[in-house]
């Protein structure tokens, strides 16, 4: 079985746009929404479970690996459900319970079929605490997988610092999850230089060209280099394994040697979003390295769950035994 340790940056009810007719749903056996993760149903909207680290942990454990998650939610009924719907498949032991805070919530808005979010402050996910459980937990980890929004705050970097250098045996994963527009140039400067697999999509690479002034990020992250203020990597650390993902045109892996791997898109259905395939994505990406597959048929697995995720609304959909069989299928 695949073994990782995924930090979290944040667990969020993520409110969507509704389907037209809401209550139907008509999809083929074996890719379904999972109706028990609509936590409310309002007016054009639906309300599920979502946040990016814990989407990477969700997919991880459905395609049969282990991920223990580090976050923080209120004491409230929609940490309470979010909790209860992890806890089917990821180990939630490491999730901290805000008494002062809600749980965390952004509204995502399609634009042109692509998703916008807007998050709401304030929330327990922006205070989550590197405890002495949390760093044991880090220290025996294989994979370390963060973002950047929780670094944002300077309380935020100190609390992800602790957790990074627990985490100094580990395969660590930087999924920046952007926003547009982001200038957070310390916290994306200090989450790049820990890194050994950064993942982006072509609209970050922009955003680090124009953020750090770099005309090439990606050779610059292949090669092992860090933004200018950043403390270097420590010897031996590098080259980086580097992902940029294109959207329905596939991904281009660019491995430790050799050439760069380019993994094509798979067709998706259409009735479903984009929420969470990048995500779903790196998940499954993990899986397959952490289960000794090479880069290349890690690279087409995940792209074909990421094609089915993006057949349903929302992150995080369940699927069947039979249909989890037929995309990890490696021949």
């Amino acid at each position: 079985m695949a073994r990782a340790e995924v930090h979290a940056s944040e667990v969020r009810t993520e409110r969507s746009p509704s389907p037209a007719v809401p209550g139907e749903d008509k999809r083929s056996e074996g890719r379904t929404e999972n109706k028990d993760l609509v936590l409310a149903l309002e007016q054009g909207q639906h309300q599920v479970l979502g946040g990016a680290p814990a989407n990477v942990a969700w997919h991880f454990g459905q395609a049969g690996g282990w991920a223990r998650l580090v976050t923080r939610v209120g004491d409230d009924a929609d940490g309470r459900r979010a909790v209860e719907l992890l806890d089917d498949l990821v180990d939630t032991s490491l999730v901290q319970i805000d008494p002062d805070r809600a749980t965390g919530e952004v509204t995502i808005r399609l634009d042109r079929g692509e998703p916008r979010f807007t998050l709401h402050p304030g929330r327990a996910w922006e205070h989550i605490a590197c405890t002495d459980a949390v760093r044991e937990a880090i220290r025996d980890a294989g994979v370390f997988v963060y973002g950047t929004l929780s670094q944002r705050t300077a309380a935020g970097l100190a609390q992800w610092q602790s957790a990074a250098e627990a985490a100094a045996r580990a395969l660590r994963v930087y999924d920046a999850n952007l926003r547009p527009n982001d200038q957070a140039s310390h916290a994306i400067g200090t989450a790049l230089a820990h890194a050994d697999v950064v993942k982006l999509n072509d609209r970050e690479v922009g955003q680090l060209r124009d953020l750090f002034g770099w005309g090439d990020p990606v050779a610059r992250l292949c090669a092992g280099e860090v933004p200018a203020g950043e403390r270097p990597r420590a010897a031996g650390t590098a080259p980086r394994i580097v992902v940029v993902t294109h959207g329905a045109a596939g991904s281009t892996i660019h491995p430790l040697d050799g050439p760069a791997l380019e993994i094509a898109g798979v067709h998706a259905a259409p009735g479903g979003d984009n929420v969470g395939c990048g995500d779903a994505y790196l998940a499954l990406l993990l899986h397959g390295m952490t289960c000794g597959w090479d880069l290349a048929a890690s690279g087409r697995i995940a792209s074909r769950w990421a094609a089915a995720v993006a057949e349903v609304r929302g992150a995080t959909p369940r699927f069947d035994d039979e249909r989890i069989a037929d995309l990890l299928e490696t021949a």
